[in-house]
């Protein structure tokens, strides 16, 4: 297997530092179009990069359960991309935003990084719509009890068959049902709302749509 050694772009520039750079400015609104703000900045260790391979990019890295880089999402902040994300050379296989993962709480899993800093407790980014088999050894080693799916409407299919897999490995699963919108969209409280309420119903009722 071979190993990849992650580094950020080294035109990365972190935006917890104010700048005089024009691409700053377009940085932070559009991360505050996204409800981001100067917390998560900081606790995500947001950057952007202003030339280079990820010109014009919001860069989120990702870091492991001991702090080591192990991803970064690269993501353009101008509407006219034809490119929306461009991915590091290496490979997905891994566990998103590990260091935040406190493995004896429920877990929740999203679609994107943008998705999981809204829910901001314990998401995991899937970075598609199925987990990494690193994420699935994890979560079995882990002996995690129970997992929200948060999938985007356009992946029912895949958020059940996902559910269906994790509760084949004895893992409680909720199917979260969030109405068309995504956790980005529906932002920290009213995602958190819909566990809530979500709790209550069996996986068996919400798959029948009930």
């Amino acid at each position: 297997k071979t190993i990849y050694e992650v580094s950020l772009p080294k035109e990365f520039k972190p935006l917890w530092r104010k700048s005089e750079d024009p691409i700053y400015k377009n940085a932070i609104h559009y991360l505050n179009k996204r409800n981001i703000g100067p917390i998560d900045i900081l606790r995500y260790s947001i950057g952007f990069c202003s030339s280079g391979g990820y010109s014009n990019r919001i860069i989120i890295p990702s870091y492991d359960s001991d702090g080591k880089l192990n991803y970064f999402m690269a993501r353009d902040m101008f509407p006219n991309s034809k490119f929306k994300y461009k991915n590091p050379p290496m490979s997905k296989d891994t566990v998103c935003f590990e260091l935040f993962i406190n493995w004896n709480e429920p877990i929740v899993l999203c679609e994107g990084v943008f998705d999981a800093i809204s829910i901001r407790r314990n998401a995991i980014p899937l970075l598609g719509k199925f987990p990494s088999k690193t994420l699935v050894k994890r979560l079995v080693e882990k002996k995690v009890k129970t997992v929200y799916v948060a999938l985007d409407e356009d992946a029912k299919k895949d958020a059940i068959k996902l559910s269906k897999f994790l509760m084949d490995y004895g893992i409680n699963t909720y199917l979260l049902k969030m109405n068309g919108k995504d956790p980005s969209e529906l932002g920290f409280t009213t995602f958190w709302e819909i566990v809530k309420n979500t709790k209550q119903s069996k996986f068996s009722d919400i798959i029948k749509g009930r």
